[in-house]
């Protein structure tokens, strides 16, 4: 049986930011080991984010804006975000980059190879495939993977932002390439779920067209193209384009906290460790804060490695969820007031988790009281 410093299983983009954190840090001598069952070497992502400065990644950033538009029945607006940038990276790019530089500064191990599950009954934790064993001070934990069939609990709110988008080429100019569609609410809403187009301009003719809806259930794949054709010819006005890629997404979006292993060594990281917002569905930049305190942790030889996050944001969120999927209020007016009603800046500290007391209390005062009061309300005594 092998042994390691450190195991990361899963080589997403949790697993990735975790080892490229690492590979800078005084800890990348560390013996390592990177497992997956796949090889991460096709675009098959998109990963998006607004920030004030620059990105770790600021080399293979495809595309940002500095304007964003938002669309509903009572609030349209074109938005300049200074000084933030709203900016995306391309999975293959993000792929290349990390892998290349973990490579060329490190000694760390890869494997490709099936995890199928760890043992937690011994001191230290022992990774499994199948035909191998690995024992570690560390896992680090990033396999989560979809799957609709699952023990949910009565009273949490298990929704997904599911999504289904098209790289489109025209021969007319039909885009503001300075400008990216935030939230379009134009598209037909349904009770209890969040539906809106989302646009990201690369040029004044090829773009990413998306229809995205957070809801508890996950559409057939006609019911995708159907509702991605309409937002495109019937409200964007696009009729003659080719497509020359597409990507498609699920994320959770659930105040439930996901199930953490008993074992102090597993830390689980990117979607288990709960880096994927419940109420908006981000990910990506949370991923890269989560793993540098992770290292953080590890210098300093704290015993308590796993990093949280603040707990007056999870009950945000969740009283976020039961006002839309309890259909108390329209998700359009929710996001619609918010942009309406404040500075850009402010909403972005808030959807960061950076706001101050001041701000919640703004953010808060925008909105109708009773709808989220009773939320809230059924939210404590749920626990």
């Amino acid at each position: 049986m092998e042994t390691y410093d450190y195991i990361i299983a899963g080589t997403g983009a949790a697993g990735l930011s975790l080892a490229f954190y690492l590979a800078q840090s005084p800890l990348k001598d560390k013996k390592v080991l990177l497992i997956d069952k796949h090889i991460k070497n096709q675009n098959d992502r998109t990963w998006c984010f607004w920030q004030n400065g620059i990105s770790d990644f600021e080399d293979i950033i495809y595309k940002s804006w500095e304007n964003i538009s938002f669309y509903s029945s009572n609030f349209t607006e074109k938005i300049n975000i200074k000084p933030y940038h709203y900016k995306m990276i391309r999975g293959i790019d993000f792929y290349n980059f990390v892998q290349d530089f973990i490579r060329k500064n490190t000694s760390f191990k890869w494997l490709q190879a099936d995890i199928q599950h760890f043992d937690s009954t011994q001191k230290f934790p022992i990774l499994h495939t199948n035909d191998q064993k690995f024992q570690t001070e560390y896992i680090f934990d990033g396999t989560w993977n979809f799957s609709e069939n699952f023990q949910k609990k009565q009273d949490y709110h298990y929704l997904y932002q599911h999504f289904k988008g098209w790289f489109i080429e025209s021969k007319q100019l039909i885009f503001d390439a300075e400008t990216m569609h935030y939230m379009d609410f134009r598209v037909p809403q349904k009770a209890g779920e969040v539906r809106f187009g989302y646009v990201l301009p690369f040029s004044p003719n090829k773009g990413l067209v998306e229809f995205t809806i957070f809801s508890d259930n996950i559409l057939s794949k006609g019911q995708y193209i159907q509702e991605l054709q309409h937002y495109l010819e019937n409200i964007l006005q696009i009729s003659d384009y080719s497509i020359y890629d597409e990507e498609f997404g699920i994320i959770p979006m659930f105040d439930e906290p996901f199930p953490q292993s008993k074992h102090p060594n597993i830390i689980s990281i990117g979607t288990k460790a709960g880096c994927a917002k419940a109420s908006t569905g981000f990910t990506f930049d949370r991923i890269q804060r989560h793993s540098k305190q992770i290292v953080e942790n590890l210098i300093k030889g704290k015993k308590d490695i796993q990093p949280t996050f603040a707990k007056k944001y999870s009950l945000y969120d969740s009283a976020l969820l039961n006002v839309i999927h309890k259909n108390r209020l329209s998700s359009e007016e929710v996001f619609g007031r918010m942009f309406q009603k404040h500075p850009v800046h402010r909403i972005f500290r808030f959807l960061d988790e950076e706001s101050s007391i001041l701000e919640d209390i703004q953010i808060m005062n925008s909105m109708p009281w009773m709808p989220f009061i009773k939320a809230i309300g059924q939210n404590i005594l749920r626990k």
